[in-house]
């Protein structure tokens, strides 16, 4: 399981709305990225609309309102999860519910993905006759421990599995009878859900070609943070035993170019990769960094060499974050060249749609998530033909 939550989140900072889909758990970057998309004004959280996996479903509705971040970290831990801990998890939001909660708070759920050890997991008990039936012939009844056969045939297992589940506040869940016995962990507490900047600038996984002579065998891959020194990418090539990236591949785990996570280079690929992630860093240090991801949206660009070739025609395009629709382009222009008095009147009397198309057909420039992209004089126009061209294979 790799996705726990598909959300939306929306905001309107200063009027304008914007929204967000994230399947989460998501990287580090994939989180920045959608902050930066969103914009929201200081001190305000996106408001978020969330749906789990199946394996979840039982917290849809279930969970106080809660940010980004903190839903992420719990969505990271519960992919994390197997069996025990799975259980454990289902089991105390359902003693939670048992008690009347409508929603439970973030901070009790977290705490609830670090308690695998904090319960009694009895696989396949899921009535309370067959609690009954496992207490007594587990010996956890001493009243029945004495009674001959004909006289246990006589005994309500319904009752005795009841009132022993009511008296210890457990809970059936999808794996089995969940008890706890010891107090829980305070994890939230601990945690920190400031949103950083990751210290790297893309995360490589490298590794050499799978041996397909030998069915199965997956050499284990290498994490790599670039920018990295000629001295670190040595040491990945000595530890992958090669002269040079043939035979290798890598796969990007994250980076600030969320459409670019999760693909696969081979060989020649490699270097371009690490040179790419030397711009990346440089485009953020001098604040281009969403002004060239807008262009990449813009151009629908997936392909790296492109990618790259892109970031010399930077200076080409104006680039106005605050506009994050047609509508808001061609309010924006109005109040340009009228003022805000006569803009403000003739406003409500036009078709701002119509008037932004046309507007930005003419200048050339295109709406995207992180905002408007106009070319200046003598720059190429973005069309809306442009196709996204793969550098690379995907992931599956």
């Amino acid at each position: 399981m790799d996705k726990v939550f598909h959300i939306r989140a929306f905001c309107s900072p200063n009027g304008t709305f914007r929204e967000v889909e994230l399947d989460l758990p998501a990287t580090d970057y994939e989180l920045l990225d959608a902050m930066e998309q969103l914009q929201p004004e200081n001190g305000k959280r996106p408001y978020l609309e969330f749906h789990a996996v199946e394996e979840y479903g039982y917290l849809d509705k279930r969970i106080q309102e809660t940010d980004l971040f903190r839903l992420n970290a719990l969505a990271k831990r519960l992919v994390e999860l197997e069996g025990q801990g799975m259980a454990v998890f289902e089991g105390l939001v359902c003693m939670d519910l048992q008690k009347g909660e409508k929603a439970i708070p973030i901070s009790s759920l977290i705490d609830y993905a670090y308690s695998g050890d904090c319960c009694h997991v009895v696989e396949d008990i899921v009535t309370d006759e067959e609690l009954g039936r496992f207490l007594v012939e587990n010996g956890f009844i001493p009243e029945a421990e004495d009674l001959s056969d004909e006289a246990l045939k006589l005994l309500d297992y319904t009752r005795i599995g009841k009132e022993h589940r009511e008296a210890e506040g457990s809970a059936f869940t999808g794996f089995g009878y969940v008890e706890r016995h010891s107090e829980l962990p305070r994890v939230y507490e601990t945690m920190d859900f400031r949103s950083c900047k990751p210290p790297y600038t893309v995360l490589l996984n490298i590794g050499p070609f799978p041996n397909v002579t030998t069915p199965g065998s997956r050499p284990k891959p290498i994490p790599v943070q670039l920018p990295a020194s000629g001295e670190e990418l040595q040491d990945v090539l000595t530890q992958l035993g090669k002269a040079n990236w043939t035979g290798a591949m890598a796969a990007i785990l994250d980076c600030p170019v969320p459409s670019m996570n999760k693909r696969l280079f081979l060989e020649d690929d490699i270097p371009r990769v690490v040179e790419w992630a030397k711009a990346l860093r440089a485009l953020d240090e001098t604040g281009s960094l969403p002004k060239y991801k807008a262009l990449l949206n813009a151009e629908n660009c997936e392909d790296l060499s492109k990618a790259v070739s892109l970031i010399d025609e930077l200076d080409q395009y104006t680039f106005c974050p605050e506009y994050s629709s047609v509508s808001e382009v061609a309010e924006g222009q109005l109040h340009l060249i009228l003022g805000e008095r006569e803009a403000g009147m003739i406003l409500p009397h036009l078709d701002l749609n119509g008037y932004g198309k046309d507007l930005i057909q003419y200048l050339g420039g295109a709406v995207t998530p992180y905002g408007f992209l106009e070319k200046r004089d003598n720059a190429p126009t973005i069309s809306e033909e442009n196709q996204p061209q793969r550098g690379g294979m995907e992931m599956m």
